[in-house]
């Protein structure tokens, strides 16, 4: 993975999932922030950035195991 694709901006994580994204609205994605609930990193106070290996922990992390 290149160190590019590796970091998203909210608007790649809205993106559709067949369009390597986690539509994740970007709504969504503040509240998840303002609560500390969703891994992020914030450059020169202004550009919100995602680490798509962290983001992808934290979905495993919290996925709903449905028990037959």
């Amino acid at each position: 993975m290149s160190i590019l694709s590796r970091w998203l901006t909210p608007d790649d994580v809205a993106k559709p999932t067949d369009e390597g994204g986690y539509a994740i609205a970007k709504q969504t994605q503040a509240n998840l922030r303002m609560q500390g609930k969703i891994p992020y990193s914030k450059l020169s106070s202004r550009f919100i950035r995602y680490d798509r290996v962290e983001l992808d922990k934290w979905l495993e992390s919290h996925a709903v195991v449905k028990v037959a």
